[in-house]
């Protein structure tokens, strides 16, 4: 090979570098579920029955899915006692594409391992989300 040959073969490979590159999307562009935005979605989906009380933190069983452990209140019922929920959050593409985290479930084991207790059939979507990182 030339010289010629040799630059003409770097100038196309790295315009297909420069392609591919544009092409792949990048994992970091999903939104990220911060505790605040699972707190105030978890607070605002059913006040008159749900309230944080405790936010103890996230489990990430997979790629596109989170667990927050927290602490709940029934601010209508000041006998109740407070118990810790797993709250799953899923993260979803819409029809338009874009990435957003959905509350799915809401499960307590208080009344032993063999008892779920909780809602399984949520699809509350976080509403606070950061700027610039979809609807």
């Amino acid at each position: 090979m030339t010289w010629s040959d040799w630059r003409r073969l770097a100038i196309v490979v790295g315009l297909l570098s420069c392609f591919l590159g544009c092409a792949v999307p990048s994992s970091s562009q999903s939104p990220p579920l911060t505790a605040a935005s699972a707190k105030d979605s978890l607070d605002n989906w059913n006040p008159n029955y749900c309230k944080v009380a405790e936010f103890y933190g996230f489990y990430k069983p997979g790629e596109n899915q989170q667990v927050a452990y927290v602490l709940i209140v029934n601010p209508g019922d000041k006998t109740q006692k407070p118990q810790v929920y797993a709250a799953q959050f899923q993260l979803l593409n819409l029809p338009d594409g874009q990435p957003r985290w959905f509350l799915v479930s809401l499960i307590t084991h208080n009344s032993g391992l063999s008892r779920r207790q909780g809602w399984d059939n949520l699809m509350i979507a976080v509403k606070n989300q950061p700027p610039g990182s979809g609807k």
